[in-house]
């Protein structure tokens, strides 16, 4: 019997809702058929099935939303005996669903091998996991050592989260709770908390330094337990719009989930550990506006696409980076790297949220070619139907909201990426016209926010420049 998984389909993916089941209980499924479609954090993708054999039994249902290498499925022969499942797929006969369309099982599951497939030495390790008994019908997946480590440390591993394979408990996790441990010991005045509580109040938008959350653990400390029993007398004594004392009436709470939880995090990070410089600058908009008008008809006519002032930037932004190749870059640990591909990521607003897929050898691409996959991208954002290898390797950002009639702003950079380009408005204002008159002009203004790490004041000076050159001489897009 084979056990169909969700699978891992990105680094940031926590979890997935079925949208649809393509297969309902009893079919024949051959390998390479559709199962169902999953929507992740950040697109939907249909999940192609690694064996062939009977959908025996839907364990996740259309509307679920699924943990990664959790079962969501059983196939097998007409005759196999359907067993309980568990609540995440254990090692040995499993079978971890692929997006239709990729090359391999691996590419497509952040490397968890298929059914059938030889057992790496990690998953070997795995496979010798000693497995507890936790509480209710949850099994908890442990080394031998961390076992050991923990029994001669008193640590309760029903407190401790895995970071191995699988979510299994291995070593390291172990000595992270002695750890833990001894700096609460050590201080009477601090609150003892396990790893995994610490974890669960965060998922859960708990401030546990800032409640009172009565410890139900060893020498009572808080466990995972309590958070959840927190949250859900939370729940009751806040309901929405009750009028809480010395508080702020609250219309609505929301656990962020899915693309906004991502975005949420990103930013985070992106601020917390990126030292932003941001650098503006102001463009003659005057010829810009002159060259779009007069490629615009003529495309459409021909080519029935509309060229529109974001083609343009997105080709000027292109090549501005492969003049300025020192901004095309990363810093990945101590390790600054350049790229040689010009892959810029354009920003779209969408429903859930913000996604940047990317124009792949931009700067190769003709004004026409990025009209056409611009309007490509947008509609498969709009109806979430983005591929994955869409919205990867990106290596520079392009963020306008000028449509929004916002003038100008500072966007915060996307990691691993170096920097971003916001772009506003195009506005008139009073400005000298030829022979020294006041006139009318067109303006836009832009701004770079680039990695203070890697990118020095002039470099991310000289680019921006070079973007304002282009606009101001639209003619050398097509030079």
């Amino acid at each position: 019997m084979h056990e169909v998984i969700m699978p891992k389909l990105g680094l940031t993916m926590e979890s997935g809702k079925i949208e649809k089941w393509h297969k309902k209980e009893g079919d024949k499924v051959e390998t390479g058929d559709i199962l169902f479609e999953v929507m992740t954090d950040k697109v939907s993708l249909e999940v192609e099935s690694y064996s062939s054999g009977i959908l025996r039994k839907i364990i996740k249902a259309e509307g679920d939303e699924v943990p990664v290498t959790e079962v969501v499925a059983f196939i097998g022969t007409a005759d196999e005996k359907i067993p309980d499942a568990p609540t995440k797929a254990p090692i040995g006969d499993t079978e971890v669903g692929t997006p239709a369309g990729s090359e391999t099982a691996s590419a497509a599951t952040g490397g968890k091998p298929s059914a059938g497939a030889a057992p790496s030495a990690e998953d070997r390790e795995a496979a010798r996991a000693v497995e507890g008994s936790g509480t209710g019908d949850s099994r908890i997946k442990i080394s031998p050592l961390a076992r050991k480590i923990a029994g001669e440390n008193n640590i309760d591993i029903n407190t401790v989260e895995g970071s191995g394979p699988r979510g299994r408990i291995i070593k390291e996790d172990i000595e992270r709770a002695i750890a833990e441990a001894k700096k609460g010991d050590g201080d009477l005045g601090r609150i003892k908390i396990s790893p995994l509580a610490r974890k669960t109040a965060k998922d859960l938008g708990i401030d546990w330094k800032t409640f009172e959350i009565a410890g139900s653990g060893p020498g009572g400390r808080i466990i995972k337990e309590d958070i959840v029993a927190y949250s859900k007398t939370r729940g009751k004594a806040a309901p929405s719009g009750a009028a809480v004392p010395g508080s702020m009436r609250v219309k609505s709470t929301t656990i962020l989930a899915g693309m906004r939880k991502v975005i949420a995090q990103r930013m985070s990070l992106s601020k917390s550990t990126i030292p932003h410089i941001v650098l503006n600058a102001k463009a003659d908009a005057t010829n810009f506006i002159q060259f779009r008008e007069q490629l615009k008809e003529g495309v459409l006519k021909k080519y029935e696409v509309k060229i529109t002032f974001t083609d343009l930037i997105l080709k000027a932004t292109a090549l501005a980076l492969r003049d300025n190749i020192e901004v095309n870059s990363s810093l990945q640990g101590d390790q600054y790297i350049i790229y040689e591909d010009v892959n810029v990521g354009m920003a779209i607003s969408v429903e859930e949220g913000l996604i940047v897929p990317t124009l792949f050898s931009c700067d190769d691409l003709e004004i026409i070619d990025i009209a056409r996959k611009r309007v490509d991208l947008i509609g498969k954002a709009r109806s979430s139907k983005l591929a994955l290898e869409e919205i990867q390797g990106g290596t520079f950002t392009v963020t306008n909201l000028g449509m929004f009639g916002i003038r100008n702003f500072s966007a915060i950079i996307n990691p691993p990426q170096a920097a971003i380009l916001a772009v506003g408005e195009i506005y008139e204002e009073p400005a000298v016209i030829q022979g020294g008159k006041i006139g009318i002009k067109s303006f836009m203004d832009l701004s770079v926010s680039c990695d203070h790490r890697i990118i020095d004041g002039a470099v991310g000076s000289r680019f921006l420049q070079n973007i304002v050159e282009l606009i101001e001489n639209p003619a050398m897009l097509v030079i």
